[in-house]
């Protein structure tokens, strides 16, 4: 055997020969060889496995009986070497042959030759077994490299957003990977999509371009085809005659950009996503027609799905970036329009507010005791009319960028507000305790923020809290979660059940404090767009007339050095 090349699925056919007769292995090597085919032999059965796993030959030529000692064993023979399941295998008869193959060789037998041995009979079924292995094997490659092909087009299609880069990667990919001459992807007016028909021809220099334009009553035919392929989930020849077969015909449009060549064929699918299709996909082949396997249509019809998804959510994410251009257009001209509003009181009122101030120290003179109350009058309106403009503004200021974060201590903080406004308490008849950890507490964020939105929550706490009440504050540290909890809790006048759900809304007001207590019901508002924009979260808990609870978290900054 060592003057034989191993593989002989590579140059000119290899043929293994079983069989007990020396004479009969020595003729068929001769007349195997004469017409150039290569051959080992073997005389016995245990020899017959062992050639053909050393060999791997295209062919092999086996007595009966010599088979018949694998007939018991075939299966587990073939699952353990499961190369062996495409090996074309001639059964050598005797003279007058066998009434019938056991039951457990027969699927593994592809011909059989009677005794005495016919060379002319005996090459041809060799030849014609050979063959058709070497076109399965081609065919097997092909649809291998296919469906490489179609996976490599469909992952190049989900690593962009853009359907024009979409179509530029679909149509050459799968134009080369079918074959095809000629391309014509025809896009209807849908708007789940926002692009239009594409086409790709193949040659030196290929590249995408606009097809002729179908005209209205050619798209509706389209569509008609579409329906119809996208119901029966599948694809139909078409070429330039009449339709027949099954196949439909070559629109005007495409077959005018075809040039003059009016022979060509080939098959349509049609593209789309959920119950109705938005297009079709035309795959020119040669001019005389081919041969289709159904793997090329299936996976045709894939890669269209992937293509389909893709166009959808492009359009989708197009639609949102739109939305977000123009939300911040919007919220840019709420910000100009806020600030240019801002200006233009504070002017007036500034000056209002100053010869309030000089008429009601006597600077015009002497005022009546009925003038000077009025006026007074004026004076608390305007300070209030000058806190809403402070609360418009910070409402709408914008956010500090996360990356201009530093290290705050909120234990320092909180110990800091909260003893600036011990004397507000005291005045108010109210007991202000806090209860703080004896280490820093460290959180990433901007201190002069953080300290705003506190404080809204310590001064709503102190102006809804009736004297001889008390404002409680705890601060704790939630080491496994990450983050630190400030509670602010008071035995003030509460907030009624139905109103708990809006206190967050700018310029909405608890029921209960519209007539009793100042305000413009911005401050929780601003608490929570400073707290979100800090990763952290603010809840209240309340209940009418036992007393309020604010929950604040933030996460904590390990390893942060306060400065």
């Amino acid at each position: 055997m060592g003057q034989h090349e191993v593989g002989g699925t590579r140059g000119e056919a290899l043929a293994v020969v079983a069989s007990p007769s020396a004479q009969e292995r020595s003729e068929m090597q001769r007349v195997l060889g004469s017409h150039g085919h290569r051959s080992t032999t073997v005389a016995t059965a245990p020899d017959v496995l062992n050639e053909v796993l050393v060999t791997r030959p295209d062919i092999l030529l086996v007595d009966l009986d010599l088979a018949l000692a694998y007939a018991g064993s075939l299966a587990e023979v073939v699952g353990e070497h499961p190369e062996l399941s495409g090996l074309p295998v001639i059964v050598l008869l005797p003279e007058g042959g066998v009434d019938a193959l056991p039951a457990t060789l027969a699927p593994y037998v592809s011909d059989v030759v009677f005794r005495p041995v016919d060379p002319v009979e005996l090459l041809h079924r060799t030849r014609a077994m050979i063959s058709r292995r070497r076109r399965h094997e081609e065919q097997r490659a092909l649809s291998s490299q296919l469906r490489e092909d179609m996976r490599s087009i469909s992952a190049r299609i989900r690593a962009t957003n853009d359907p024009a880069v979409m179509i530029d990667q679909f149509l050459p990919g799968i134009g080369r990977a079918l074959g095809a001459r000629h391309l014509a992807l025809q896009i209807f007016d849908d708007e789940r999509v926002g692009v239009g028909s594409s086409s790709w021809t193949s040659g030196p220099g290929a590249t995408r371009s606009s097809p002729a334009t179908p005209e209205p009553e050619h798209q509706d035919a389209a569509l008609t085809l579409a329906l119809r392929l996208w119901e029966d989930a599948t694809t139909v020849p078409f070429h330039t005659g009449p339709a027949g077969a099954g196949g439909v015909a070559v629109p005007p449009w495409l077959r005018d950009g075809l040039g003059d060549d009016r022979t060509a064929s080939g098959f349509v699918a049609a593209l789309g996503e959920g119950d109705t299709p938005f297009g079709l996909l035309w795959v020119v082949n040669d001019t005389a027609p081919s041969a289709r396997s159904g793997l090329e249509g299936a996976l045709t019809q894939h890669v269209l799905g992937n293509l389909a998804h893709g166009l959808i959510q492009a359009q989708l994410i197009s639609r949102q970036q739109q939305a977000v251009r123009k939300l911040r257009a919007l919220n840019q001209a709420k910000t100009d329009f806020v600030g240019t509003v801002n200006h233009e009181l504070r002017t007036p009122l500034a000056s209002i507010s100053g010869y309030l101030e000089m008429l009601i120290d006597g600077a015009g003179g002497e005022l009546p005791p009925e003038a000077s109350t009025m006026l007074q009058a004026v004076e608390r309106n305007a300070v209030k009319l000058s806190q809403l403009i402070e609360d418009i503004s910070a409402l709408s200021a914008q956010q500090t960028d996360a990356s201009e974060h530093g290290p705050v201590d909120i234990v320092h903080l909180v110990s800091h507000l909260t003893d600036r406004l011990a004397l507000q308490a005291s005045t108010g008849g109210i007991h202000l305790a806090c209860s703080l950890p004896d280490h820093p507490v460290t959180v990433s964020g901007d201190r002069d923020e953080l300290s705003a939105a506190i404080v809204i929550l310590l001064s709503n706490a102190l102006k809804f809290t009736h004297a001889d009440g008390s404002v409680f504050v705890d601060l704790m540290v939630e080491p496994d979660n990450g983050q630190m909890v400030l509670v602010i809790r008071d035995t003030g006048i509460g907030i009624p059940a139905e109103d708990l759900p809006r206190l967050f809304d700018s310029f909405h007001r608890a029921s209960n404090a519209q007539q009793s207590l100042p305000g413009a019901g911005v401050g929780l508002s601003i608490a929570k767009k400073t707290f979100e924009a800090h990763h952290g979260t603010i809840s209240i808990d309340s209940t009418l007339g036992v007393g309020t609870s604010v929950g604040v978290t933030l996460p904590l900054l390990d390893h942060a050095a306060v400065g």
